[in-house]
């Protein structure tokens, strides 16, 4: 296989047992709720069936899949940096980062905020099942000024002591990654430009400076032109919108592609890393917090920026083929893509 040999890729898997990681942004709860519609009845006080919730289920989302992702690829410490609400979703929460070994020392909780929760009522039949509307609990304000300093004070506490920082900006509206968080970010990439810091943003990845970007091809193409309709840009245009974003951040970019891969441009290169193949049935979510987790310990443990596009591409063929979760990657399951993908010609 070009660009990645087992015994480098066994170096690279080891390399992660000493690293020492930060993720901060907005992390969430995902939840699911089964309720078995044969045990449905005609409520008598309204004229609708009723939902019997017979199973639930509970993960860290957005930023939290993230920590248990890099805890997964068996990061030595993985440190969870935001605030969340002070209710019954941001206790479920922290119990579930705690099941995964994430530490909460720098997590704030605050009264003022709630923990973003999206919830998947399940509806189950005799022999399917299918998703209901999601219910979510979602922050109306924005974040305060003096959540914001305490975040900032907390995130210059933690980054002194890691390898790397992950940044996810995950909410459109009043995330806790605002104006003022992100240039502190900044900074820090300025004091301490031997960290690596790796930044993923649904609507502001062009704001980034200093770091790894990881947009999809929607994000890259808003961020360079704003105009263009993300479905008509092909794949040469695209390369050049990457070229546009490596300029700004002064990072390589990872542009990710769904099933065709990733496209990673460099300051000097251009690099088109085709997706582990991988066979239907298969279940998308959560594969770009994957790739952005592989990407940061890749990284910070000595990869160059290939190598890591190649192993976040097996690590994201490992969870699409994880139904119905936001599911990890651990080193084994790594090795074992690796070792089915290189037998087929069409990969790399």
């Amino acid at each position: 296989m070009t660009g990645l040999k087992r015994s480098r890729l066994l170096e690279i898997l080891d390399s992660f047992k000493s690293l020492r990681i930060m993720v901060i942004g907005d992390f969430a709860l995902d939840v699911y709720w089964y309720a078995d519609m044969i045990r449905s009845e005609l409520s008598r006080e309204t004229p609708h069936y009723t939902r019997p919730v017979t199973r639930e289920t509970y993960s860290p989302g957005a930023s939290g899949n993230i920590c248990c992702n890099i805890k997964a690829l068996g990061v030595k410490e993985v440190f969870a940096v935001t605030v969340i609400g002070e209710d019954w979703r941001g206790q479920i929460l922290r119990e579930e980062l705690r099941k995964n070994e994430i530490r909460l020392d720098h997590m704030i909780i605050s009264p003022e905020r709630v923990t973003s929760t999206y919830i998947k009522p399940i509806l189950c039949g005799w022999d399917s099942q299918q998703e209901d509307s999601r219910l979510d609990f979602i922050n109306y304000n924005p974040l305060s000024e003096k959540l914001e300093d305490h975040l900032i004070r907390n995130a210059r506490f933690v980054v002194p002591n890691v390898d790397a920082v992950i940044i996810e900006d995950q909410m459109i509206q009043n995330g806790i990654l605002t104006d003022s968080v992100r240039e502190s970010l900044i900074q820090l990439t300025e004091e301490y430009p031997e960290k690596i810091f790796v930044a993923d943003s649904r609507v502001r990845i062009g704001l980034f400076r200093n770091m790894v970007l990881k947009p999809n091809r929607v994000e890259a193409v808003k961020a360079i032109c704003p105009s263009k309709n993300p479905q008509e840009v092909e794949l040469d245009e695209l390369k050049r919108i990457g070229v546009e974003l490596q300029k700004r951040a002064k990072r390589p970019i990872y542009i990710t592609l769904s099933e065709k891969g990733a496209l990673l441009i460099t300051e000097s290169d251009q690099h088109h890393l085709p997706a582990a193949p991988t066979k239907p049935p298969i279940d998308p979510t959560g594969c770009g917090d994957t790739f952005i987790s592989a990407i940061g310990a890749n990284l910070a443990g000595g990869s160059n920026p290939v190598e890591a596009g190649i192993v976040a591409n097996l690590a994201a063929g490992v969870v699409v083929k994880k139904l119905n979760t936001t599911g990890t990657a651990s080193p084994e399951e790594i090795l074992k893509k690796f070792d089915e993908a290189s037998t087929l010609e069409e990969w790399p």
